[in-house]
């Protein structure tokens, strides 16, 4: 699956690289988060799935400081409040309101922040 890029404004403009399947209204959206000193090619098998891609849309999102996203305005740093915040960027601009959030490792804080910041976005398996 080849990554897309999109333009979000926080921290003054990023260039967000992420990878999504076709999306299909009648199924859930699974965001997919990377661990650290990864990118979302660590989710290419989910990708190529045939069960996983007819049960669910994903989207795995090139967290800040990795794979293909950058920070255009110059920032050198950020935290993992600034990830989670970029990805509900894309989602909004995706128009994806509701999702379930899985992280590994470093994608794990970053979801647990998701979570946080967009409690009525974030489904819960229970």
């Amino acid at each position: 699956m080849r990554t897309q890029t999109a333009q979000v404004p926080h921290l003054g403009g990023i260039t967000l690289s992420y990878r999504a399947t076709q999306y299909d209204a009648s199924k859930p959206t699974l965001v997919l988060l990377h661990s650290f000193m990864s990118s979302s090619s660590l989710y290419k098998a989910q990708f190529e799935s045939q069960s996983v891609t007819s049960t669910a849309n994903l989207i795995a999102i090139d967290l800040l400081g990795h794979g293909g996203t950058r920070i255009n305005s110059g920032v050198e740093q950020f935290t993992y409040w600034d990830s989670a915040l970029m990805a509900l960027q894309l989602l909004d601009q995706l128009k994806i309101d509701k999702f379930f959030a899985l992280g590994t490792s470093q994608g794990g804080w970053v979801v647990t922040r998701l979570a946080l910041l967009a409690p009525s976005r974030v489904n819960r398996p229970y």
